[in-house]
C-alpha cells in the first residue's frame, strides 16, 4: 500500500465520521425540541401586512 492510497483511506473515514457525528447532531432527541419548536414559530407568528405608512423604503 503506498502513501496515496492511505491518504485516501484515511481522508474517506474522517467525511463518513463526520457525516455520522452531523446525522446524531441532526437527528438526537436534544434537536427534535429545538426543531419542534422552530417549527411552531411560524404556525404562532401573526398574519399581519406591514402598515403602507410605515414603509421605509421611500416608495
Amino acid at each position: 500500500m503506498d502513501w496515496t492510497n492511505l491518504a485516501r483511506i484515511l481522508f474517506t473515514v474522517f467525511c463518513f465520521t463526520v457525516f455520522i457525528v452531523i446525522a446524531i447532531g441532526a437527528f438526537g432527541k436534544k434537536s427534535k425540541k429545538r426543531y419542534d419548536e422552530a417549527a411552531k414559530l411560524v404556525l404562532d407568528e401573526d398574519d399581519q401586512l406591514p402598515n403602507k405608512s410605515d414603509a421605509s423604503n421611500g416608495a
